[in-house]
Protein backbone atom coordinates (compact mmCIF):
# COMPACT_ATOMS: atom_id res chain seq x y z
CA UNK A 1 0.00 0.00 0.00
CA UNK A 2 1.37 3.64 -0.46
CA UNK A 3 0.21 6.72 0.80
CA UNK A 4 0.00 9.80 -0.97
CA UNK A 5 -0.43 12.94 -0.45
CA UNK A 6 -3.89 14.73 -1.96
CA UNK A 7 -4.07 18.13 -1.27
CA UNK A 8 -7.02 20.13 -2.23
CA UNK A 9 -7.22 22.42 -5.08
CA UNK A 10 -7.18 25.53 -3.69
CA UNK A 11 -9.68 27.33 -5.97
CA UNK A 12 -12.25 24.90 -5.65
CA UNK A 13 -12.42 24.45 -2.46
CA UNK A 14 -12.15 27.67 -0.89
CA UNK A 15 -15.05 28.37 -3.22
CA UNK A 16 -17.26 25.67 -2.10
CA UNK A 17 -16.38 26.54 1.71
CA UNK A 18 -18.48 29.74 0.75
CA UNK A 19 -21.80 27.53 0.93
CA UNK A 20 -21.45 26.37 4.51
CA UNK A 21 -24.87 28.07 5.05
CA UNK A 22 -24.25 31.86 6.71
CA UNK A 23 -26.44 34.09 7.00
CA UNK A 24 -25.40 37.88 6.94
CA UNK A 25 -26.58 38.06 10.70
CA UNK A 26 -25.09 34.52 12.32
CA UNK A 27 -21.89 35.01 9.76
CA UNK A 28 -21.05 38.78 12.14
CA UNK A 29 -21.86 36.86 15.40
CA UNK A 30 -19.38 34.12 14.54
CA UNK A 31 -16.60 36.56 14.10
CA UNK A 32 -17.93 38.21 17.77
CA UNK A 33 -17.54 34.85 19.02
CA UNK A 34 -13.50 35.43 18.44
CA UNK A 35 -13.80 38.84 20.49
CA UNK A 36 -15.13 37.51 23.14
CA UNK A 37 -12.96 34.87 23.46
CA UNK A 38 -9.55 37.25 23.30
CA UNK A 39 -11.56 39.19 26.45
CA UNK A 40 -12.71 41.85 24.73
CA UNK A 41 -14.71 44.47 26.93
CA UNK A 42 -15.68 46.55 23.82
CA UNK A 43 -16.48 45.64 20.26
CA UNK A 44 -17.11 48.37 17.41
CA UNK A 45 -18.77 47.09 14.26
CA UNK A 46 -17.93 49.76 11.35
CA UNK A 47 -19.95 49.70 8.07
CA UNK A 48 -19.03 52.60 5.47
CA UNK A 49 -21.73 53.84 2.73
CA UNK A 50 -19.31 54.45 0.13
CA UNK A 51 -19.40 53.10 -3.59
CA UNK A 52 -17.13 49.80 -2.71
CA UNK A 53 -18.39 49.45 1.06
CA UNK A 54 -16.21 47.62 3.72
CA UNK A 55 -17.49 46.51 7.30
CA UNK A 56 -15.19 46.62 10.12
CA UNK A 57 -15.25 44.63 13.37
CA UNK A 58 -12.41 46.09 16.02
CA UNK A 59 -11.93 44.62 19.50
CA UNK A 60 -9.84 45.56 22.09
CA UNK A 61 -9.21 42.02 23.62
CA UNK A 62 -5.59 40.84 24.21
CA UNK A 63 -4.46 40.55 20.25
CA UNK A 64 -2.29 38.37 18.55
CA UNK A 65 1.45 38.85 17.29
CA UNK A 66 2.66 37.61 13.58
CA UNK A 67 3.24 33.82 14.33
CA UNK A 68 -0.47 33.72 16.23
CA UNK A 69 -2.23 35.76 13.96
CA UNK A 70 -1.00 33.54 10.19
CA UNK A 71 -2.12 30.38 12.49
CA UNK A 72 -5.16 31.53 13.50
CA UNK A 73 -5.89 32.34 9.63
CA UNK A 74 -4.89 29.01 8.92
CA UNK A 75 -7.63 26.96 7.87
CA UNK A 76 -8.37 23.88 10.32
CA UNK A 77 -5.80 25.72 12.82
CA UNK A 78 -7.61 23.97 15.75
CA UNK A 79 -8.70 20.31 16.15
CA UNK A 80 -12.64 20.21 17.10
CA UNK A 81 -12.31 17.29 19.06
CA UNK A 82 -9.50 18.97 21.87
CA UNK A 83 -10.51 19.86 24.72
CA UNK A 84 -10.84 24.00 24.90
CA UNK A 85 -10.97 26.76 27.39
CA UNK A 86 -14.35 27.16 29.24
CA UNK A 87 -14.57 30.37 27.82
CA UNK A 88 -13.99 29.69 24.60
CA UNK A 89 -16.80 30.08 21.72
CA UNK A 90 -14.87 28.68 18.75
CA UNK A 91 -14.69 24.67 17.77
CA UNK A 92 -13.97 24.31 14.62
CA UNK A 93 -11.14 26.49 13.73
CA UNK A 94 -13.29 27.65 10.58
CA UNK A 95 -15.18 30.40 12.05
CA UNK A 96 -13.30 33.50 11.57
CA UNK A 97 -12.13 32.45 7.39
CA UNK A 98 -15.78 30.86 6.52
CA UNK A 99 -18.12 33.40 8.24
CA UNK A 100 -16.16 35.83 6.63
CA UNK A 101 -15.79 35.10 3.44
CA UNK A 102 -18.98 33.71 3.06
CA UNK A 103 -19.94 37.09 2.60
CA UNK A 104 -17.05 39.20 0.65
CA UNK A 105 -14.26 38.16 -1.27
CA UNK A 106 -11.19 39.47 1.07
CA UNK A 107 -10.86 39.40 4.61
CA UNK A 108 -7.67 41.79 6.01
CA UNK A 109 -7.22 40.77 9.41
CA UNK A 110 -4.50 42.97 11.54
CA UNK A 111 -3.41 42.36 14.98
CA UNK A 112 -1.59 44.18 17.73
CA UNK A 113 0.21 42.56 20.75
CA UNK A 114 2.87 43.94 22.66
CA UNK A 115 3.33 47.51 20.76
CA UNK A 116 3.37 45.37 17.22
CA UNK A 117 0.72 45.49 14.83
CA UNK A 118 1.00 42.37 12.53
CA UNK A 119 -1.45 41.75 9.56
CA UNK A 120 -2.84 39.16 6.52
CA UNK A 121 -5.20 38.91 4.65
CA UNK A 122 -7.12 35.99 2.37
CA UNK A 123 -8.15 37.05 -1.19
CA UNK A 124 -10.07 34.78 -2.76
CA UNK A 125 -9.60 36.29 -6.58
CA UNK A 126 -5.62 36.07 -5.94
CA UNK A 127 -6.04 32.31 -4.69
CA UNK A 128 -7.98 31.48 -7.76
CA UNK A 129 -5.43 33.54 -10.08
CA UNK A 130 -2.57 31.29 -8.56
CA UNK A 131 -4.40 28.19 -7.88
CA UNK A 132 -2.40 28.16 -4.34
CA UNK A 133 -3.33 28.35 -0.73
CA UNK A 134 -1.62 31.73 -0.90
CA UNK A 135 -1.96 34.08 2.45
CA UNK A 136 -0.81 37.64 1.97
CA UNK A 137 1.08 39.53 4.51
CA UNK A 138 0.99 43.27 4.86
CA UNK A 139 4.29 45.35 5.74
CA UNK A 140 4.03 48.21 7.50
CA UNK A 141 3.16 50.49 4.62
CA UNK A 142 0.45 48.22 3.51
CA UNK A 143 -1.21 48.28 7.35
CA UNK A 144 -1.27 52.19 7.45
CA UNK A 145 -2.93 52.22 3.79
CA UNK A 146 -5.87 50.25 5.70
CA UNK A 147 -9.11 52.34 6.11
CA UNK A 148 -9.53 53.42 9.81
CA UNK A 149 -6.88 51.64 11.17
CA UNK A 150 -5.65 54.31 13.58
CA UNK A 151 -8.56 53.23 15.88
CA UNK A 152 -6.24 49.89 16.34
CA UNK A 153 -3.34 51.76 16.27
CA UNK A 154 -4.99 54.12 19.65
CA UNK A 155 -5.61 50.25 21.72
CA UNK A 156 -2.96 48.50 23.73
CA UNK A 157 -3.84 45.74 22.09
CA UNK A 158 -6.91 44.29 19.82
CA UNK A 159 -7.96 42.84 16.60
CA UNK A 160 -9.19 44.99 13.33
CA UNK A 161 -11.41 42.43 10.60
CA UNK A 162 -11.70 44.08 7.38
CA UNK A 163 -14.60 42.34 4.89
CA UNK A 164 -14.65 43.81 1.74
CA UNK A 165 -16.19 42.74 -1.81
CA UNK A 166 -19.42 41.74 -0.86
CA UNK A 167 -20.26 39.78 -4.40
CA UNK A 168 -22.73 37.71 -3.48
CA UNK A 169 -24.96 40.69 -1.75
CA UNK A 170 -23.92 42.68 -4.73
CA UNK A 171 -25.75 40.25 -7.43
CA UNK A 172 -28.72 40.29 -5.58
CA UNK A 173 -29.33 43.73 -5.08
CA UNK A 174 -29.43 47.00 -7.08
CA UNK A 175 -28.66 48.82 -4.04
CA UNK A 176 -25.57 47.34 -1.98
CA UNK A 177 -25.88 50.14 0.26
CA UNK A 178 -29.17 50.05 1.45
CA UNK A 179 -29.05 46.20 1.44
CA UNK A 180 -26.20 45.87 3.98
CA UNK A 181 -27.75 48.44 6.04
CA UNK A 182 -30.87 46.30 6.13
CA UNK A 183 -29.01 43.77 7.00
CA UNK A 184 -27.48 44.95 9.54
CA UNK A 185 -30.43 46.24 11.08
CA UNK A 186 -31.21 42.72 11.34
CA UNK A 187 -27.93 41.81 12.91
CA UNK A 188 -28.33 44.44 15.69
CA UNK A 189 -31.45 42.25 17.00
CA UNK A 190 -29.62 39.13 16.55
CA UNK A 191 -26.41 40.46 18.35
CA UNK A 192 -28.66 41.66 20.81
CA UNK A 193 -30.21 38.46 21.98
CA UNK A 194 -27.44 35.68 21.38
CA UNK A 195 -24.66 38.06 23.36
CA UNK A 196 -27.35 39.08 25.77
CA UNK A 197 -25.68 37.55 28.55
CA UNK A 198 -22.29 38.93 27.73
CA UNK A 199 -24.09 42.49 27.32
CA UNK A 200 -25.41 42.27 30.91
CA UNK A 201 -22.09 41.61 32.42
CA UNK A 202 -19.86 44.34 31.03
CA UNK A 203 -19.55 43.72 27.10
CA UNK A 204 -20.27 46.33 25.00
CA UNK A 205 -21.14 45.79 21.03
CA UNK A 206 -21.65 49.42 19.17
CA UNK A 207 -22.56 49.67 15.22
CA UNK A 208 -21.66 52.44 13.44
CA UNK A 209 -21.27 54.26 17.32
CA UNK A 210 -24.64 53.26 18.15
CA UNK A 211 -24.55 50.85 21.43
CA UNK A 212 -26.14 47.33 20.94
CA UNK A 213 -28.90 46.85 24.01
CA UNK A 214 -29.41 43.41 25.29
CA UNK A 215 -32.22 41.38 24.51
CA UNK A 216 -33.38 39.23 27.59
CA UNK A 217 -35.62 36.39 26.62
CA UNK A 218 -36.96 35.03 30.17
CA UNK A 219 -37.33 38.81 31.19
CA UNK A 220 -35.59 38.47 33.98
CA UNK A 221 -35.70 41.78 35.75
CA UNK A 222 -39.69 41.78 35.32
CA UNK A 223 -41.81 40.94 38.63
CA UNK A 224 -44.29 39.49 37.05
CA UNK A 225 -41.57 36.82 35.80
CA UNK A 226 -42.14 33.50 36.77
CA UNK A 227 -38.69 31.87 37.36
CA UNK A 228 -38.76 28.27 38.43
CA UNK A 229 -36.37 25.87 40.10
CA UNK A 230 -33.16 25.01 38.53
CA UNK A 231 -32.45 21.34 37.52
CA UNK A 232 -29.15 19.83 36.50
CA UNK A 233 -28.15 16.72 34.08
CA UNK A 234 -24.78 14.92 34.15
CA UNK A 235 -23.73 13.65 30.77
CA UNK A 236 -19.45 12.55 30.45
CA UNK A 237 -18.76 14.06 34.04
CA UNK A 238 -20.07 17.64 32.37
CA UNK A 239 -23.29 19.31 33.99
CA UNK A 240 -26.10 20.92 32.38
CA UNK A 241 -27.92 23.85 34.02
CA UNK A 242 -31.65 23.37 33.20
CA UNK A 243 -33.50 26.91 34.39
CA UNK A 244 -37.74 27.46 33.44
CA UNK A 245 -38.84 30.85 33.42
CA UNK A 246 -42.70 31.46 32.85
CA UNK A 247 -43.31 35.03 31.30
CA UNK A 248 -45.66 37.79 32.67
CA UNK A 249 -49.40 37.66 30.26
CA UNK A 250 -49.11 39.38 27.37
CA UNK A 251 -50.97 42.63 28.77
CA UNK A 252 -48.56 42.81 31.35
CA UNK A 253 -45.61 43.77 29.20
CA UNK A 254 -44.24 46.91 28.15
CA UNK A 255 -43.38 48.06 25.26
CA UNK A 256 -39.70 47.61 26.09
CA UNK A 257 -41.30 43.92 27.60
CA UNK A 258 -42.15 43.42 24.18
CA UNK A 259 -39.14 44.13 22.05
CA UNK A 260 -36.93 42.07 24.50
CA UNK A 261 -39.01 38.86 23.98
CA UNK A 262 -39.68 39.32 19.98
CA UNK A 263 -42.69 41.22 19.70
CA UNK A 264 -46.49 40.04 20.12
CA UNK A 265 -46.21 38.33 17.27
CA UNK A 266 -43.35 36.34 17.57
CA UNK A 267 -44.55 35.25 21.39
CA UNK A 268 -45.93 31.89 20.75
CA UNK A 269 -43.08 31.10 18.15
CA UNK A 270 -40.64 31.41 20.58
CA UNK A 271 -41.88 29.54 22.80
CA UNK A 272 -39.61 26.40 24.11
CA UNK A 273 -35.77 25.89 24.94
CA UNK A 274 -33.06 29.01 24.95
CA UNK A 275 -29.48 26.50 24.13
CA UNK A 276 -26.83 28.78 25.09
CA UNK A 277 -22.64 27.35 24.80
CA UNK A 278 -20.76 29.09 27.23
CA UNK A 279 -23.58 31.94 28.00
CA UNK A 280 -23.66 32.37 23.76
CA UNK A 281 -27.01 31.20 22.98
CA UNK A 282 -27.03 29.38 19.88
CA UNK A 283 -30.40 28.18 19.21
CA UNK A 284 -33.78 29.10 20.85
CA UNK A 285 -37.43 28.55 20.20
CA UNK A 286 -38.10 25.24 19.74
CA UNK A 287 -39.47 22.34 22.10
CA UNK A 288 -37.55 19.40 19.84
CA UNK A 289 -40.58 17.47 19.47
CA UNK A 290 -40.99 17.02 23.42
CA UNK A 291 -44.49 18.92 22.86
CA UNK A 292 -46.02 21.37 20.80
CA UNK A 293 -46.29 24.87 20.53
CA UNK A 294 -49.71 26.02 21.73
CA UNK A 295 -51.02 29.54 22.17
CA UNK A 296 -51.31 28.54 26.29
CA UNK A 297 -47.98 27.60 26.32
CA UNK A 298 -46.70 31.02 24.92
CA UNK A 299 -45.31 32.37 27.94
CA UNK A 300 -42.87 28.79 28.97
CA UNK A 301 -39.16 29.66 27.84
CA UNK A 302 -36.08 27.41 29.61
CA UNK A 303 -32.97 28.07 29.62
CA UNK A 304 -30.50 25.34 29.06
CA UNK A 305 -26.72 25.67 29.76
CA UNK A 306 -24.05 23.61 27.54
CA UNK A 307 -20.23 23.29 28.00
CA UNK A 308 -18.16 23.50 24.85
CA UNK A 309 -17.09 19.48 26.12
CA UNK A 310 -20.37 18.75 24.68
CA UNK A 311 -20.35 19.94 21.48
CA UNK A 312 -20.29 16.81 19.81
CA UNK A 313 -23.19 15.27 21.65
CA UNK A 314 -25.39 18.12 20.68
CA UNK A 315 -24.27 18.27 17.20
CA UNK A 316 -23.41 21.62 17.50
CA UNK A 317 -22.71 22.97 14.11
CA UNK A 318 -19.66 25.16 12.26
CA UNK A 319 -22.13 28.05 12.49
CA UNK A 320 -23.38 27.46 16.14
CA UNK A 321 -26.38 28.10 14.84
CA UNK A 322 -28.08 24.43 14.86
CA UNK A 323 -28.00 21.87 17.44
CA UNK A 324 -29.92 18.21 18.36
CA UNK A 325 -31.32 17.14 21.40
CA UNK A 326 -29.05 13.76 22.32
CA UNK A 327 -31.35 11.12 23.40
CA UNK A 328 -29.87 10.26 26.58
CA UNK A 329 -31.23 13.71 28.05
CA UNK A 330 -34.64 13.28 26.34
CA UNK A 331 -36.10 11.72 29.29
CA UNK A 332 -34.83 14.34 31.83
CA UNK A 333 -36.42 17.21 29.96
CA UNK A 334 -40.36 15.83 30.48
CA UNK A 335 -40.41 16.44 33.81
CA UNK A 336 -39.11 19.97 33.25
CA UNK A 337 -41.45 20.44 29.52
CA UNK A 338 -44.30 19.49 31.86
CA UNK A 339 -43.84 21.96 34.56
CA UNK A 340 -43.34 25.32 32.74
CA UNK A 341 -45.70 24.41 29.79
CA UNK A 342 -48.60 23.81 32.79
CA UNK A 343 -47.18 26.67 35.01
CA UNK A 344 -47.83 28.91 31.33
CA UNK A 345 -51.32 27.32 30.49
CA UNK A 346 -51.71 27.94 34.13
CA UNK A 347 -51.58 32.22 33.50
CA UNK A 348 -54.07 31.95 30.63
CA UNK A 349 -56.81 29.43 32.21
CA UNK A 350 -56.54 31.52 36.10
CA UNK A 351 -55.41 34.95 35.24
CA UNK A 352 -57.18 37.27 37.26
CA UNK A 353 -58.43 34.44 39.59
CA UNK A 354 -56.66 34.65 43.28
CA UNK A 355 -55.43 31.69 45.38
CA UNK A 356 -57.72 31.21 47.98
CA UNK A 357 -58.38 28.26 50.85
CA UNK A 358 -61.91 27.58 49.74
CA UNK A 359 -62.12 25.44 47.38
CA UNK A 360 -66.13 26.22 46.45
CA UNK A 361 -65.73 29.64 44.78
CA UNK A 362 -68.68 29.96 42.22
CA UNK A 363 -66.62 31.12 39.08
CA UNK A 364 -68.88 32.67 36.53
CA UNK A 365 -67.38 30.47 33.73
CA UNK A 366 -67.15 26.88 33.95
CA UNK A 367 -65.25 25.20 32.02
CA UNK A 368 -66.87 21.75 30.57
CA UNK A 369 -64.62 18.97 29.42
CA UNK A 370 -66.09 17.37 26.61
CA UNK A 371 -65.02 14.00 24.20
CA UNK A 372 -61.67 14.07 22.41
CA UNK A 373 -59.65 16.66 25.04
CA UNK A 374 -62.46 19.27 23.80
CA UNK A 375 -63.99 22.26 26.56
CA UNK A 376 -66.88 24.30 26.24
CA UNK A 377 -67.56 27.01 28.35
CA UNK A 378 -70.73 27.49 30.31
CA UNK A 379 -72.22 30.21 32.57
CA UNK A 380 -72.43 28.41 36.39
CA UNK A 381 -75.99 28.69 36.68
CA UNK A 382 -75.56 28.33 40.51
CA UNK A 383 -74.36 31.63 40.79
CA UNK A 384 -76.17 33.66 44.05
CA UNK A 385 -76.90 36.55 41.86
CA UNK A 386 -78.53 34.66 39.06
CA UNK A 387 -80.61 32.38 41.50
CA UNK A 388 -81.48 35.60 43.24
CA UNK A 389 -82.62 37.16 40.26
CA UNK A 390 -84.50 33.16 39.18
CA UNK A 391 -86.27 33.65 42.24
CA UNK A 392 -87.93 36.91 41.05
CA UNK A 393 -89.41 35.56 37.49
CA UNK A 394 -92.79 33.31 36.91
CA UNK A 395 -92.32 29.94 35.15
CA UNK A 396 -92.48 31.39 31.67
CA UNK A 397 -89.79 34.68 32.24
CA UNK A 398 -88.09 31.76 33.93
CA UNK A 399 -87.86 29.72 30.31
CA UNK A 400 -87.45 32.69 28.47
CA UNK A 401 -83.82 33.73 30.56
CA UNK A 402 -83.07 30.01 30.73
CA UNK A 403 -82.55 30.87 26.83
CA UNK A 404 -80.91 33.83 26.85
CA UNK A 405 -78.35 32.22 28.61
CA UNK A 406 -78.05 29.32 26.22
CA UNK A 407 -77.61 31.38 23.34
CA UNK A 408 -75.16 33.51 25.34
CA UNK A 409 -73.11 30.56 25.68
CA UNK A 410 -73.59 28.99 22.28
CA UNK A 411 -72.70 32.42 20.76
CA UNK A 412 -69.67 32.55 22.58
CA UNK A 413 -66.72 33.92 20.44
CA UNK A 414 -64.08 31.52 21.26
CA UNK A 415 -62.07 32.25 17.59
CA UNK A 416 -62.13 36.06 18.41
CA UNK A 417 -61.29 35.56 21.38
CA UNK A 418 -58.10 33.23 20.54
CA UNK A 419 -56.85 35.57 18.04
CA UNK A 420 -57.14 38.78 19.98
CA UNK A 421 -55.97 37.11 22.96
CA UNK A 422 -52.55 35.94 20.87
CA UNK A 423 -52.29 39.28 19.67
CA UNK A 424 -52.22 40.52 22.85
CA UNK A 425 -55.78 42.93 22.25
CA UNK A 426 -57.66 41.73 25.04
CA UNK A 427 -58.03 44.33 27.65
CA UNK A 428 -56.72 42.99 31.02
CA UNK A 429 -59.18 43.70 33.97
CA UNK A 430 -56.64 44.81 36.73
CA UNK A 431 -56.61 42.94 40.07
CA UNK A 432 -56.40 46.74 41.62
CA UNK A 433 -59.58 48.58 42.25
CA UNK A 434 -59.94 51.83 43.27
CA UNK A 435 -62.02 52.49 46.66
CA UNK A 436 -65.04 53.96 44.35
CA UNK A 437 -65.56 50.43 42.75
CA UNK A 438 -64.86 48.55 45.81
CA UNK A 439 -68.04 50.63 47.50
CA UNK A 440 -70.20 50.25 43.76
CA UNK A 441 -69.63 46.25 44.63
CA UNK A 442 -70.45 46.79 48.36
CA UNK A 443 -73.72 48.39 47.08
CA UNK A 444 -74.27 45.45 44.49
CA UNK A 445 -74.20 43.11 47.24
CA UNK A 446 -76.25 45.49 49.78
CA UNK A 447 -78.87 45.44 47.15
CA UNK A 448 -78.94 41.76 46.70
CA UNK A 449 -79.42 41.08 50.71
CA UNK A 450 -82.30 43.80 50.55
CA UNK A 451 -83.84 41.99 48.07
CA UNK A 452 -83.17 38.45 49.38
CA UNK A 453 -84.99 39.93 52.52
CA UNK A 454 -88.47 40.22 50.23
CA UNK A 455 -87.81 36.81 49.24
CA UNK A 456 -87.76 35.86 52.81
CA UNK A 457 -84.09 34.43 52.06
CA UNK A 458 -81.47 33.95 54.85
CA UNK A 459 -79.48 37.27 54.58
CA UNK A 460 -76.29 35.34 56.22
CA UNK A 461 -76.23 32.48 54.05
CA UNK A 462 -76.90 34.95 50.81
CA UNK A 463 -73.86 37.19 51.59
CA UNK A 464 -71.54 34.15 52.07
CA UNK A 465 -72.48 32.66 49.09
CA UNK A 466 -72.18 36.14 47.03
CA UNK A 467 -68.66 36.37 48.76
CA UNK A 468 -67.69 33.38 47.20
CA UNK A 469 -68.91 34.37 43.79
CA UNK A 470 -66.89 36.22 41.56
CA UNK A 471 -66.70 39.22 40.98
CA UNK A 472 -66.94 39.72 44.66
CA UNK A 473 -64.30 37.28 45.71
CA UNK A 474 -61.33 38.84 44.29
CA UNK A 475 -61.39 41.63 46.27
CA UNK A 476 -60.02 40.99 49.87
CA UNK A 477 -61.09 44.79 50.82
CA UNK A 478 -64.72 44.30 49.98
CA UNK A 479 -64.77 41.00 51.98
CA UNK A 480 -63.16 42.86 54.92
CA UNK A 481 -65.48 45.11 54.99
CA UNK A 482 -67.96 43.30 55.29
CA UNK A 483 -66.84 41.65 57.83
CA UNK A 484 -66.33 44.81 59.89
CA UNK A 485 -69.89 45.54 59.05
CA UNK A 486 -71.82 42.22 59.02
CA UNK A 487 -74.88 41.84 56.94
CA UNK A 488 -77.00 44.28 59.06
CA UNK A 489 -76.79 47.15 56.48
Amino acid sequence: MIARESIPFAPNLIESMRSLGYSFETAIADLIDNSISANSSKIDILLSPIDNPYLIILDNGYGMNSNELEEALRYGAKNPLEKRKNTDLGRFGLGMKSASLSQCRKLVVASKKDGLISCFSWDLDYIIQNKEWMLLEYDSEEINKLPQIELLKSLPSGTYLMLENFDRISSSTYDLNTTLNSYMNSTIDHLSLVFHRFLNEGVDIYVNNNKIIPRDPFLSTNRGTQPLPEQFITINNCRIRIKPYILPYMNKLTSEDLQKVGGKEDLRTNQGFYIYRNKRLIFWGSWFRLTRKEELSKLARVMVDIPNDLDEVWGVDIKKSTVHLPDVIKKNLYSCIEESVFKSKAVHEYRGRKETNNNDINYIWERVELRDNCYEYKINRDLPQIQLFEESLDSNQLKYFDKIITNLEKMFPSTSLYLDASKGKIMDESSVVTDEEIEELYNEICDSLKYSEKMSLNKESVLESLLKSEPYCNYKELIEKFKIGGSNE
